[in-house]
């Protein structure tokens, strides 16, 4: 088995748990502040895997270097792009936020090619459009509203800021090959941020709530501490190219889940449906790409 098929094995399993974490989450951001529910999200994840990280140490897997860009990471992942990303849901609300960051992985393909070297061919290509584009049909709905209005500029940020996410990890491990310690540091240096943050935010996004949605949040953040270090392995072992449409076609995991468990609150699409078989056969492509 080549490296890459590894690191989609475990891309797949940070897309799985990601579309898990937005089911559970679904209720309970409606009353808690996005960023209340990120810092105790942070605070599980620094714990978990600062406890891995230190069980499964070995020595030399500590470097200035690697510091340096999981620290970057906690920055733009674990603190200002979380914050992107919810006055992108405020803005532009979920079908059109879901909509633009699915294009991530083509901003990742284009920093592999720049930065990494990597020559991805034209069936990874292909099947890269193809995950985007039912990620596209799964999430669009049509509104009154124009779809280029205000606050789109924060989308397309968000969704750069995730496939940069991912490249840092790439560059990170190389140095720093401990997967659980570096999104530890990651989200110990994200909790500074958020802190720091906070007189310059909207107070309403710090908000807390009563202890049945503390519980559900609490559990989100334990699946999400799982799906760090998936992300981790799957960039460990994955081209950038390969592994980010796997990890950015959660909305397609969420809408099976979604089917199933919230059947009575959301509306299934003949689109949606259609776009699961366009996205899966984009992952077979991906697949079939590394043979």
């Amino acid at each position: 088995m080549s490296d890459n098929f590894i690191g989609i094995f475990w891309a797949f399993g940070t897309s799985i748990l990601a579309a898990i974490q937005v089911v559970i989450l679904s209720r309970p951001l409606k009353v808690l502040g996005h960023l209340a529910a990120t810092i105790l999200t942070n605070v599980v994840n620094f714990v978990i895997l600062f406890t891995l990280g230190i069980i499964t140490y070995e020595s030399g897997q500590i470097s200035f270097r690697g510091l340096f860009w999981f620290g970057l990471l906690g920055v733009l992942a674990y603190s200002f792009g979380r914050y992107v990303f919810y006055r992108a849901l405020w803005e532009l609300g979920p079908p059109r936020l879901t909509t633009i960051v699915s294009t991530a992985p083509f901003y990742g393909i284009i920093l592999a090619i720049l930065f990494l070297g990597e020559n991805p061919n034209y069936i990874l290509v292909v099947g890269t459009v193809l995950v985007v584009s039912g990620v596209v049909l799964v999430s669009y709905e049509r509104t009154d509203k124009s779809f280029f209005q205000k606050g789109i500029a924060w989308a397309f940020l968000s969704a750069f800021l995730i496939s940069l996410s991912i490249f840092i990890r790439k560059i990170g491990l190389e140095s720093m090959p401990n997967p659980f310690l570096t999104v530890a540091w990651s989200n110990f240096i994200g909790l500074l941020t958020l802190f720091g943050m906070k007189k310059f935010i909207d107070p309403d996004l710090y908000r807390w709530a009563g202890s049945k949605v503390i519980f559900l949040v609490l559990i989100a953040a334990i699946l999400n501490s799982i799906s760090q270090f998936c992300m981790n392995y799957s960039v460990m072992y994955g081209d950038v190219s390969v592994v980010t449409p796997i990890i950015t076609s959660s909305p397609i995991f969420s809408l099976l889940l979604t089917a199933i468990f919230l059947r009575r609150s959301e509306r299934i699409r003949g689109t949606m449906v259609f776009g699961v078989f366009v996205t899966v056969f984009g992952m077979i492509l991906i697949g079939f790409s590394q043979t």
